[in-house]
């Protein structure tokens, strides 16, 4: 069955977290993940015609992601003049998140923001600052909070406990684990 155009539009609307979220798991941190989906999305769009309505959308954008992915690690290897990372061991990388549900990756996603919510006000800034991309590490985290390394380490472990247990309660309440 042939996808009609504003079908297809709302299926590539429907699906962008999702097929953001897997960018991200594969290049976490980077400037580039809105510039890999936009190419991702360009490729989903000149394709369409290969998309069989009623198969799984998701899988299939996931897929075409999974290249762009791949060919912007041989393009940052190029540029730096470096092997970031070997073809094979790329493939393999993108191989197991690719068998991951990509509607779990959102329903995780959910989970995490509703975990995060409960958090203090002084932790959930915590971790935002410790995880972003511009976070200078642990050691300028400690200047700037004036705790210590190990202070910081043991707090910051206890934290993502928590998020961790919370998630899979979470998940498991709504049925996604069991």
């Amino acid at each position: 069955m042939k996808t009609e155009p504003a079908q297809f539009v709302s299926l590539l609307i429907d699906h962008q977290e999702i097929i953001r979220s897997f960018i991200i798991t594969q290049i976490p941190g980077s400037p580039d993940v809105r510039d890999i989906l936009q190419e991702v999305n360009i490729v989903l769009w000149e394709k369409r015609a290969s998309f069989k309505l009623g198969t799984n959308f998701g899988a299939w954008a996931c897929s075409i992601a999974r290249f762009k992915v791949l060919e912007h690690w041989r393009k940052e290897a190029r540029r730096r003049g470096v092997l970031v990372f070997n073809d094979e061991l790329s493939t393999s990388l993108a191989d197991k998140t690719q068998d991951r549900d990509p509607g779990l990756i959102e329903e995780q996603r959910e989970a995490l923001e509703h975990c995060m919510s409960k958090l203090s006000e002084k932790n959930r800034r915590l971790l935002e600052v410790r995880y972003s991309s511009r976070s200078g590490g642990l050691e300028k985290l400690t200047k700037d909070t004036g705790r210590t390394n190990q202070s910081l380490r043991v707090t910051l472990f206890r934290l993502r406990t928590s998020l961790r247990n919370c998630v899979r309660s979470y998940l498991f309440a709504k049925g996604e684990l069991s």
